[in-house]
């Protein structure tokens, strides 16, 4: 065999080498490109899931605290009501002395306090009264009691009514406007409190 011969059989398998080198490699790229797709894809979709995720706890955390905030606005403004309804109430109290029921009142809240002592007192028949001296007009034709002897004094400083003790001052009943009211105030802010809640509810 000539060598032209044998250099043409090197060249034929050379060009059949080159070209099955050149469509494994093609073949190769096509897989790498598949398979790039396929991991980007899955990348793109994970993305996506995390980003919901997120979004939807994000919102959460949001609507969470907007609720709060909801909530506590609702509390500052029941709680806002609570103390304007009570400042109401002694702004009343104060001025209770101009109302023209306030002499019956007086009366009622002396013969509350008597009654109220009494208990305490065993053998002894005196009481002292005390009232503040704006009142002491409406006290001069105070009904007497037979059963005890009550002595008025006028050192108080008071929205109305009176305190009552014994003369050794050993036992006391407070029965002023201002006792009462103090006392009351816990339960009134119990009860404003139930009434704004129930008027929120109802407004919902």
């Amino acid at each position: 065999m000539g060598i032209e011969a044998i250099l043409a059989g090197i060249n034929a398998i050379t060009e059949n080498k080159i070209a099955e080198l050149q469509q494994q490699t093609v073949q190769q790229v096509n897989q790498i490109l598949f398979r790039s797709k396929e991991e980007v894809e899955e990348i793109r979709k994970s993305l996506e899931k995390e980003g919901r995720v997120r979004l939807n706890r994000e919102a959460a955390i949001i609507q969470q605290q907007a609720e709060m905030q909801y909530l506590q606005n609702i509390s500052d403004a029941r709680q806002k009501l609570i103390q304007e309804s009570l400042g109401q109430i002694e702004i009343a109290l104060r001025s209770i002395r101009t109302q023209g029921e306030y002499p019956a009142l007086l009366r009622s809240l002396i013969k509350e306090a008597v009654e109220d002592l009494q208990p305490s007192l065993g053998q002894e028949k005196e009481i002292i009264v005390s009232v503040d001296p704006k009142d002491k007009e409406l006290l001069n034709k105070f009904p007497k009691d037979g059963s005890v002897k009550i002595h008025f004094q006028y050192d108080l400083d008071c929205w109305g009514g009176c305190n009552a003790s014994s003369l050794d001052g050993k036992v006391c009943v407070y029965n002023t406007l201002n006792d009462r009211f103090q006392k009351a105030v816990p339960i009134l802010q119990q009860w404003l409190s139930l009434f704004f809640s129930e008027q929120v509810t109802g407004m919902d």
